[in-house]
C-alpha cells in the first residue's frame, strides 16, 4: 500500500470513528478523504494498485471502479439515493464477487497483485453497500447518519422523523396504538421541519399522516371491540379529520379516498351501537352514495353496508326497508353462492326474522326452509327459529322444537345460543301453562347467564319471564318485584320493552287494588303507537294490554283499542291468535260493566272461541278469565244454570293450569259458586262457606283493603 494511500486510509478510519463517537463535526472532512480517496483511485489505480512496479491494465481498471464506488460514500447524506449511485456500487460489488470466483478457481496462481485489490474491493463494498442499499428504516443505518448530520438541519429532522415511524412501527406491533399516535403526531412534526413549513412539499410525508390515521383507526378498533363505543367513536373522527386535512397531501389520491370511505363505515357501525340514529343515517347515506367511487361494481362489501342498515332498521322498527336491504343482499351473495354460503345462511335468517315481526309466517317458512336447504333440518339455528315460527300457529308443537334446539344447542357446547333457546323455551311453557318445567327450566337459564355478553340486559329478560310468571299464577306481588326490576334495565336501553312492562305492571297495580297516573301512562303509550306507521298483529300486545288497564274506566278508549287489534289481525288474514281472544274478552267485559249482558255473553263465546282455536280447550288463564268474566255475566241475568255450566269448565281449565295447587283463582272460583249458590238456590249457610274459604285463600295474595277482601268480608257477614 503507498504512502498516500495508508494516509488517506488512515484518516478516514480516524475521522469515521470520530463520528461514531462525537458527532457532525468530523462529517465534512470524512466526506472530503473520501473523496480525495477515490480521486486517488480514479487518476492514480496504476500507480496506487501497482504490485512491485506492476503496471498491468488492471490497475487502472481497479482504481475506476474502487475510486467510482467510493465516491459513493462521499454523498452520502444525499437523499434520495439514486440509481446511478446503486449501479456504481453494484459493479464494484460483481467486481469484487469475480476476483472471489477466480480466487477459489486458481488459488495457486492468484497474483498478489488481486489479492490486494479484492481485499480493498471487499472493504469497499461492505462500507458503500451500508450506506448505499440499507433502508432508512434500519435503525443502526438511521442512527450513523443522525451522527453524520448536523442538528436542527432539515436533514437531521428527516431523519427523526422515519425514527419516529420505526418507533410508530414497533408500538402498533405490540397494540400500543395510544403510544403510537404520538409517534406519528411527532413524525409529522418532525417532516414539516424537514420541508420548513413548506405545504407543497407535505407529500414527501403523507405517509406520516396515513399512520396517524391507522392508529386512530386501529385504537378505535380496539374500544370497539371493547365495547367502549364513546371512545371508539372520537378515535374514528380523528381519523377522519387527518385523512381528510388540507395539510395531508397523499402520493395517492384514489386510495386515500378509500380509507375515507371505509373509516365511514366504522362511523356506521359505531353509530348504531350508540343508537344516533341521525349519524347513522348521515353515514348509510355517504356510503350508498359514494360506493362507486371507491370500488368498481356492487360487490360482497356492499353487502355488509346492507347488512348493517337491515339490523339497525330491525331494531328501529322500519321493517319494510330491513327486508329491502336483506333481499337486496340475497342478490349480491348469490353471485357467488358457494363461497358466500355462511353469509346467505345470516340473511335468510335476517329476512326470517323481519317477517316473524311483521306476520308473513308464510313469507318467513319460505325463508327458513331456504336456510334449512344451506344447513340440514336438525341444524340448531333452524330448530330455534322454526320455534318461534310455530309459537305463532301452534303452540304445542312449537315447544317441541323448542325443547329440541336446546337438546342441540347443549350438544354443541354452545352455552350463550342455548340461554337464548331457554329463554324462547320458557316463554311457550308459559304458553302452554306448564309451569312445572319452567319451574325446572328458568333455574337453568339462570345458571347459563354467566356465558352471555350482555349479562345487565339477559337478567332483565328472566325478571320478564318471573314477573310473567307469577302474573299467571296471581303471585301479584312478586310479580310486580320482577317487573320492576326489569323496568329499571330497559328505561335507558330499550323503549319497546319499557312500554311492554310498564303496560304489565299496570295490569299488576290494578290486580293489587293500587292506583297508578293511569292517564300519563295512557298518553305515553298512545303516543308511542302513533310513531309507527303500520299496526302488526304481534304489536298489538300493546293495544290488548293498554284496553285491559281501561276497563271500567275509560271505556271508550278500551273499545276503540281494542277494535284495533281485531281490525289488524283481520287486516293480516289472522285467524287464529290469542291476541283475538283477549281483545273480544276486553270488549266483552267493557259491555258487562255497561250491563249490556247478552252482548256481553255473545263477544266471551267469540273470545272462548278464538282462544280455544289457539291454546285447545280449558288449557290457559286467558280461557280461566273469560270464563270467570262469562260465570259473572250470567249471574248478573240470573241465568244460575248456565252460570254453573261455565263454572265447571273454569274449574276444570284452573285444574289443567295449576293441576292441584291453590291460586288466587280458587278464590275467584269460590266466590262466583257461592254467588250462584246464594243468588240461585238461596242457600246462604252453603255460600258463606264458600265465601270464608274463598276470602282464607284470597288473605294470601292481597291485603285486607283490597276490595276483594272487603267483598268477601262483607259476604261472610
Amino acid at each position: 500500500m503507498k504512502k498516500i494511500e495508508q494516509f488517506l486510509v488512515g484518516l478516514i478510519t480516524f475521522l469515521f470513528l470520530g463520528v461514531l463517537i462525537v458527532g457532525d463535526e468530523f462529517t465534512t472532512v470524512l466526506f472530503i478523504s473520501t473523496f480525495i480517496l477515490s480521486l486517488v483511485y480514479i487518476f492514480g489505480g496504476f500507480y496506487v494498485l501497482s504490485h512491485q512496479n506492476d503496471k498491468n491494465y488492471i490497475n487502472i481498471l481497479a482504481g475506476i471502479i474502487l475510486g467510482s464506488a467510493l465516491g459513493v460514500f462521499a454523498f452520502s447524506l444525499s437523499l434520495p439515493i439514486s440509481i446511478f449511485k446503486k449501479v456504481l456500487v453494484s459493479i464494484n460489488i460483481i467486481f469484487a464477487i469475480t476476483l472471489i470466483g477466480l480466487w477459489i478457481y486458481k488459488k495457486s496462481d492468484f497474483k498478489k497483485q488481486l489479492k490486494y485489490i479484492l481485499y480493498r474491493s471487499v472493504v469497499i463494498a461492505i462500507l458503500t453497500s451500508f450506506f448505499t442499499f440499507s433502508s432508512i428504516h434500519f435503525y443502526l443505518y438511521r442512527n450513523i447518519l443522525l451522527r453524520m448530520v448536523t442538528p436542527d438541519s432539515n436533514l437531521h429532522y428527516n431523519f427523526l422523523m422515519f425514527e419516529k415511524i420505526s418507533e410508530y412501527k414497533n408500538s402498533m406491533t405490540l397494540k400500543n396504538y395510544d403510544q403510537a399516535i404520538i409517534e406519528a403526531k411527532d413524525a409529522i412534526e418532525y417532516g414539516k421541519k424537514w420541508k420548513d413549513y413548506d405545504i407543497a412539499y407535505y407529500q414527501d410525508f403523507s405517509g406520516a399522516y396515513e399512520f396517524l390515521a391507522n392508529a386512530y383507526i386501529e385504537n378505535g378498533d380496539k374500544h370497539y371491540n371493547a365495547n367502549n363505543f364513546v371512545t371508539a367513536l372520537s378515535n374514528y373522527k380523528k381519523a377522519d379529520s387527518i385523512l381528510a386535512h388540507k395539510e395531508h397531501q397523499p402520493h395517492y389520491v384514489k386510495s386515500n379516498k378509500r380509507d375515507i370511505y371505509w373509516n365511514h363505515y366504522n362511523l356506521l357501525l359505531v353509530y348504531d351501537k350508540l343508537d344516533d340514529y341521525d349519524n347513522y343515517d348521515a353515514e348509510f347515506d355517504f356510503l350508498v352514495d359514494h360506493y362507486l367511487t371507491v370500488k368498481d361494481s356492487i360487490d360482497i362489501d356492499y353487502h355488509h353496508i346492507l347488512k348493517s342498515a337491515s339490523k339497525n332498521y330491525y331494531h328501529r322498527a322500519f321493517y319494510e326497508d330491513a327486508i329491502a336491504f336483506n333481499k337486496y343482499s340475497l342478490d349480491i351473495l348469490k353471485q357467488d353462492s358457494i363461497t358466500n354460503v355462511e353469509s346467505l345462511k345470516s340473511t335468510y335468517i335476517r329476512l326470517v326474522k323481519n317477517y316473524l315481526i311483521t306476520d308473513s309466517t308464510q313469507s318467513a317458512k319460505r325463508y327458513i326452509k331456504q336456510y334449512k336447504n344451506n344447513s340440514s333440518e336438525n341444524d340448531c339455528v333452524y330448530l330455534f327459529y322454526t320455534s318461534k315460527i310455530l309459537q305463532k300457529e301452534n303452540i304445542q308443537e312449537a315447544l317441541k322444537f323448542a325443547k329440541r334446539t336446546c337438546d342441540c344447542f347443549e350438544q354443541e357446547n354452545k352455552a350463550s345460543n342455548l340461554f337464548f333457546a331457554t329463554v324462547i323455551r320458557l316463554e311457550l311453557e308459559l304458553e302452554n301453562s306448564d309451569f312445572q318445567n319452567f319451574e325446572s327450566q328458568i333455574v337453568i337459564a339462570k345458571n347459563l347467564l354467566s356465558t352471555t355478553n350482555n349479562k345487565l340486559e339477559n337478567q332483565s329478560y328472566i325478571d320478564q319471564l318471573l314477573g310473567n310468571y307469577n302474573f299467571l299464577k296471581g303471585n301479584y306481588i312478586l310479580s310486580k318485584k320482577y317487573f320492576t326490576k326489569a323496568i329499571n334495565y330497559c328505561k335507558n336501553h330499550n323503549e319497546i320493552r319499557k312500554n311492554i312492562l310498564e303496560l304489565k305492571l299496570a295490569q299488576v297495580n290494578d290486580d293489587l287494588d293500587i292506583n297508578y297516573d293511569r292517564d300519563t301512562l295512557n298518553s305515553n303509550i298512545l303516543n308511542f303507537l302513533s310513531e309507527y306507521d303500520t299496526t302488526f298483529p304481534s304489536s298489538t300486545i300493546f293495544h290488548n294490554d293498554l284496553g285491559n288497564i281501561n276497563i271500567g274506566f275509560n271505556s271508550k278508549l278500551s273499545d276503540s283499542i281494542f277494535n284495533v287489534t281485531i281490525a289488524t289481525h283481520k287486516s293480516f288474514d289472522i285467524q287464529t291468535s290469542n291476541k283475538l281472544g283477549v281483545a273480544y274478552n276486553g270488549l266483552a267485559t267493557n259491555q258487562l260493566y255497561r250491563e249490556n249482558y247478552k252482548k256481553a255473553d255473545s263477544l266471551y263465546t267469540i273470545a272462548i272461541k278464538k282462544l280455544d282455536d289457539y291454546y285447545d280447550s280449558q288449557q290457559h288463564i286467558n280461557q280461566l278469565i273469560c270464563y270467570l268474566n262469562i260465570i259473572e255475566s250470567k249471574i248478573n241475568q240470573e241465568k244460575y244454570d248456565e252460570a254453573f255450566t261455565f263454572l265447571t269448565k273454569a274449574k276444570l281449565t284452573k285444574s289443567n293450569c295449576f293441576d292441584k295447587d291453590v291460586t288466587i283463582y280458587d278464590a275467584y272460583l269460590l266466590n262466583l259458586e257461592g254467588d250462584i249458590l246464594k243468588e240461585g238456590k238461596k242457600n246462604n249457610s252453603e255460600s258463606i262457606k264458600y265465601y270464608k274459604e274463598a276470602l282464607d285463600i284470597a288473605r294470601n295474595y292481597f291485603n285486607d283493603n283490597h276490595k276483594f277482601i272487603r267483598n268477601l268480608k262483607n259476604k261472610t257477614i
